[in-house]
């Protein structure tokens, strides 16, 4: 196989793996939601708890794997963690119980986290040492596919078999995805080697990275709130609630390209600075059904959602490894942990308030804000501690040194007395 093949189909197999795990593991949940409702005895806090008991799991498989030794073979533990993510999907076509649900959304919460870091190991790895790490960001358009799928898929089959077959056939979907990324992703991380020790990130203490994990942590806490409850919440209106399926049909087109398009702005403005700006396009999109109440704002903010929250993801994981170039699987799954931690909280929160107020406004509120507040602290962390070009800030030359006749240093580069 030539390199050229071989990288096509690591990322490939990737984005077909996240389509699985996330986009239909974790978010099938949403389009049926409302569907479950009106069939079964499901109230918007037991909701809560289900959509919680998932990310629970999420975080401690995200713990799981930032205690775990990296190993040399990830790719059998990929494989297990895929397996148990489908039969956890099928699983909830097949009970009515509210204790089994928790069961099975906690397990696809656990190998949703695994296989997310592992597979984002395996194939940024791959694309590193074939040279095309500027493709990395389309491995994250496979969660906007999945999320897509799903928003075409379950009203057709809801038309068949009701809830519970939305469940079996995203199930079965799965299973014919699966084969791609069971055959598809390379066996192990390849080492890359290291760049010369002049090009490496000196060491920072406590550096910006502490910062970089409370705001995934205030993402994970604010985005997860429209991104379980969006379609319960437009079909609860009754003038919006046929943009149910069509709004989340929106957040899944606009994610996939989402990544791609958000790294080549943070490779060229910088990462925490575009991270920034993806935080404040978020929050935006999160409040703009309460800003501007009818069909446009419902589905433009659908559109800013979608288009952000992955990226968002990218952005983060993608500074988080420059900032620990060493330790990328320790980095990631720590990150994903601090996500992780938000999204069990978020849903809670936000049932809680339904339970007492039956409609969304104040948990749209505080999702923004949550969102505004991860904004905040990359902001602060940035101004504590600037990047240096290897981290993740474009090179920006001086006047000094844009003259082709001045040969005098940068500041960076000049050496001790």
């Amino acid at each position: 196989m030539t390199s050229h093949a071989s990288w096509h189909l690591s990322l490939a197999a990737g984005i077909a793996l996240l389509a699985i795990v996330m986009g239909i593991g974790r978010f099938a949940y949403t389009p049926l939601l409302p569907l479950m409702q009106a069939d079964q005895p499901l109230s918007d806090l037991l909701a809560g708890w289900l959509a919680s008991g998932n990310y629970l799991g999420y975080l401690l498989g995200a713990l799981w794997l930032a205690g775990a030794r990296p190993g040399s073979q990830p790719l059998p533990r990929l494989r297990r963690q895929l397996l148990l993510n489908l039969a956890c999907v099928a699983a909830m076509g097949l009970t009515s119980s509210p204790w089994l649900w928790l069961l099975w959304r906690f397990l696809a919460g656990w190998s949703s986290a695994a296989a997310f870091v592992l597979a984002s190991g395996l194939v940024l790895e791959e694309l590193a040492r074939r040279g095309r790490a500027a493709k990395s960001g389309w491995l994250y358009s496979g969660v906007g596919l999945g999320i897509a799928l799903s928003a075409l898929a379950v009203p057709w089959l809801d038309g068949l078999a009701g809830w519970r077959g939305g469940w079996l056939g995203l199930a079965a979907l799965g299973g014919l995805l699966a084969l791609l990324p069971w055959f598809g992703l390379p066996g192990a991380a390849a080492s890359i080697p290291a760049a010369p020790s002049a090009q490496m990130p000196a060491p920072r203490r406590p550096g910006l990275l502490p910062w970089l994990l409370l705001a995934y942590f205030c993402e994970g806490l604010g985005y997860i709130i429209t991104g379980t409850f969006m379609v319960a919440m437009l079909h609860q209106q009754p003038a919006l609630a046929g943009l149910g399926h069509l709004s989340w049909l929106l957040v899944g087109l606009a994610a996939i390209p989402s990544c791609g398009l958000w790294l080549g702005l943070g490779h060229r403005l910088g990462l925490a600075g575009t991270l920034v700006a993806a935080h404040l396009a978020q929050a935006l999109g999160i409040v703009l059904p309460l800003l501007w109440p009818g069909p446009a704002g419902a589905l433009l903010g659908a559109l800013l959602f979608g288009g952000t929250f992955m990226g968002i993801t990218a952005l983060t994981l993608s500074l988080g490894r420059k900032l620990a170039p060493i330790r990328v699987q320790a980095t990631l799954a720590g990150l994903t942990a601090a996500f992780g931690l938000g999204q069990i909280i978020g849903p809670v929160l936000a049932g809680l308030s339904l339970s007492h107020q039956y409609n969304y406004d104040q948990a749209l509120l505080g999702g923004a804000l949550a969102v505004l507040l991860g904004a905040l602290a990359l902001l602060w962390g940035r101004y504590r501690y600037p990047l240096s070009t290897t981290q993740g800030e474009p090179s920006c030359p001086t006047s000094t040194s844009s003259s082709p006749g001045n040969k005098s240093p940068s500041p960076g580069s000049r050496r001790p007395n």
